[in-house]
């Protein structure tokens, strides 16, 4: 494999198409062996295209190494003008060489081999199947249309086509951040093909028994085996392989609770042609290795003498405990002041329930008013209007149902929380619809805005008032070309017809690439951060907008376009205790970089908050001054533990992260809330 390329994996995964560029040597590679099965390289006829416009490859026949296999290759050439096309070979006649294969429509990228057919994916959502004739003619034929709507993404999205149990599906992935090569996971969504009917429709489950694979440009169905120790240990799962601007990740989105994962696979991001393929062996080695692998576990079994020593240390707890209990006053007699100890500690909702416990604990006076708020992480684990919230101080998880958030009538809607401001939340159900609304989820007010136009593409909104049901609020959003040389500011009050835009083009001056979070307001303005570090503003009341000369950006030179990732670091912008704070964060390897804007406007770099905690994300951040005992100096991540006991966070005294950076869960579409303590009663474990 020395020097070679590889080009890409067919056959589930089992064998790579490799290609040498400097000799144009192209041949098969099989990395496992199987008896009904021996060979490992297949020789193919020289193939003199460049191998970063071989964009997919697919077979035809049972196996590549069978003497009626077809190969066929999609080439697509930067140059726009110059259309796609396909080629095809047949290992078994290698004189004959690539030969150029029509086709009645014009080709995407997309496609894939099933059950003795190709099926190419053409543009304007049509189908070509190609088979071979029987006659030794391969042949493309236009199968027809497909019709079902999909959900409009508003991001960078790319779109996988694998077969699972003879179906053919796609996942499309949404990435937010407009870069081709790297960003943050914020949507999976799967789609399956009816053959028949020649229509997409949306799945919520791809079965327990099975998880897909993706990268690149494939993707594979993988059979879930965890008791026998299977490639893969989890089912109903997809898997992806994606750069972000610390290193290239390994995603697993989950369909039962829409929740995501990621873990470092290698230490640096990669370009998409350089991406990591599935490999999957086939069942046989599987086999082998499952048996090696009881084998070494029936080794390392724990000896029968430890056994009944934690046996008998058990019993002698629980001895002690039924001592102990005997001993204890009954709490429903408890002294009043300990009663208000007891819930001076605890949470927002054990403060709702404490009273209801027996009547002497309902003598507590006013336990609820007296609770410290903070942002709980607030996310929709079904379609059915079913909520999760997360307190990240007492990593404790608690259920709410949200009758708005109810989208099972349509299957195309999805849950699009776009920034929550005092309680309120706004969000969309699709990134075409027609308009958006406002929604108090602890008491279901709702107030509908305008479409916004652009549908949706925005890098951050705000609006000016505690209530945006207020006469008087000022609604604000700004989108910004990818290299910051143009930009748009969006303004609406209530009782407008339409949002106000105002476009300024800085061709000739610096650009502003526009970070993705939400803007701040800070004493009646609204703060943007540029991703170099320097500061907009738009003033609501002169309705100007203005790129502040200070501060000075924290990065003063920055490749916007280029492809080592530099610039693609995440940013936050933050108010704590009357002062701006920015955030820069780009891997685990390297800490947070804190700034506080100080009076003379330039960024002073901090090394803790002062007992502060953060709370960051792109849709909002938050700050808190003063929380709980032990949770000062820290900023909080929209992650958790995968058994939701701990949340993700920084410690700033500590510096390091904490449970760690990777391996954490995320759900999608979540964003930070400070819970209504008037109407959390709506919440429940």
């Amino acid at each position: 494999m020395q020097g070679k390329t590889c080009l890409g994996c067919i056959h589930n995964g089992d064998w790579l198409l490799m290609l040498d560029e400097s000799t144009a040597e192209c041949f098969f590679l099989r990395l496992t062996s199987s008896s009904d099965d021996p060979a490992k390289k297949i020789p193919l006829p020289p193939l003199h295209e460049q191998w970063g416009d071989i964009v997919r490859c697919a077979t035809l026949g049972t196996s590549p190494a069978h003497p009626d296999c077809v190969v066929v290759v999609a080439v697509q050439v930067e140059d726009p003008a110059v259309e796609g096309f396909l080629l095809h070979c047949r290992p078994s006649n290698s004189s004959q060489g690539w030969l150029r294969l029509e086709s009645p429509v014009s080709l995407t990228s997309f496609m894939i081999g099933v059950r003795g057919k190709i099926y190419s994916f053409g543009e304007s959502e049509t189908l070509v199947v190609i088979g071979d004739e029987g006659d030794g003619t391969v042949r493309a034929r236009l199968m027809g249309s497909l019709s079902g709507e999909k959900e409009v993404h508003d991001m960078t999205v790319t779109y996988y086509v694998l077969e699972s149990c003879g179906d053919l599906f796609e996942v499309v992935t949404q990435f937010f951040g407009d870069f081709r090569n790297d960003g943050t996971l914020t949507s999976v969504t799967v789609y399956r093909l009816d053959l028949e009917s020649m229509t997409w429709s949306r799945v919520d489950s791809i079965g327990h028994d099975r998880a897909f694979l993706v990268s690149g440009h494939y993707g594979f169905s993988a059979p879930v085996r965890p008791v026998e120790g299977g490639l893969v240990q989890q089912g109903n799962c997809v898997y992806i392989v994606w750069s972000s601007c610390d290193c290239e990740r390994l995603y697993k989105f989950c369909l039962d609770d829409n929740t995501i994962s990621f873990r470092q696979i290698l230490p640096r991001p990669t370009k998409p042609w350089c991406r990591a393929f599935w490999a999957v062996p086939p069942q046989s080695f599987l086999s082998t290795a499952v048996e090696e692998a009881k084998l070494l576990l029936t080794n390392g079994l724990v000896p029968k003498g430890s056994i009944m020593k934690l046996k008998e240390e058990e019993q002698e707890d629980e001895d002690e405990q039924a001592t102990s209990c005997n001993n204890t006053r009954p709490w429903h007699d408890l002294p009043l002041e300990l009663l208000e100890l007891i819930v001076s500690r605890l949470s927002l909702v054990d403060r709702l329930r404490f009273p209801t416990v027996c009547k002497s604990w309902s003598l507590v006076t006013n336990p609820v008013e007296q609770a410290n708020a903070w942002p709980w992480l607030l996310h929709c684990s079904g379609r059915d209007g079913a909520c999760k919230l997360f307190d990240p101080l007492r990593g404790q998880e608690y259920n709410m149902h949200v009758e708005t958030f109810d989208i099972n009538q349509n299957e195309h809607d999805e849950h699009i929380f776009r920034f929550p401001k005092d309680g309120w939340v706004a969000m969309s159900t699709n990134a075409d619809i027609q308009d958006m609304f406002i929604i108090n989820p602890f008491t279901e007010d709702v107030m509908e805005m305008v479409m916004l136009d652009w549908k949706y593409r925005y890098m951050g909104l705000s609006w000016s008032s505690a209530d945006p049901t207020d006469p008087e609020c000022v609604f604000f959003a700004i989108v910004g070309r990818d290299d910051g040389k143009a930009i748009s500011v969006f303004t609406w009050r209530q009782g407008e017809e339409e949002w106000l835009e105002r476009h300024i083009e800085y061709y000739e001056e610096e650009p502003f690439p526009v970070a993705y979070n939400n803007p701040v307001l800070f004493h009646g303005k609204f703060y943007c951060l540029g991703r170099k570090g320097n500061l907009g503003m738009f003033d609501p009341v002169s309705n100007t907008w203005t790129i502040l000369e200070k501060p000075k950006p924290i990065h003063v030179t920055m490749d916007l376009a280029g492809d080592h990732h530099l610039g693609r670091e995440f940013c936050y912008l933050v108010e704590l205790g009357g002062e701006l704070v920015s955030v820069f964060i780009r891997n685990a390897d390297e800490p947070p970089r804190v700034f506080k804007l100080k009076e003379e406007m330039t960024w002073m770099e901090v090394q803790e908050i002062g007992g502060a905690a953060l709370f960051l994300d792109f849709r909002v951040s938050y700050s808190v001054v003063s929380p709980e005992a032990g949770h000062g100096n820290r900023i909080y991540f929209p992650r958790y533990s995968e058994n939701c006991k701990q949340a993700a966070f920084y410690d700033m005294e500590n510096k390091s992260y904490q449970p760690s950076f990777y391996g954490l869960e995320q759900p999608l579409q979540c964003v930070w809330v400070v819970p209504n303590i008037r109407h959390i009663s709506k919440v429940h474990t």
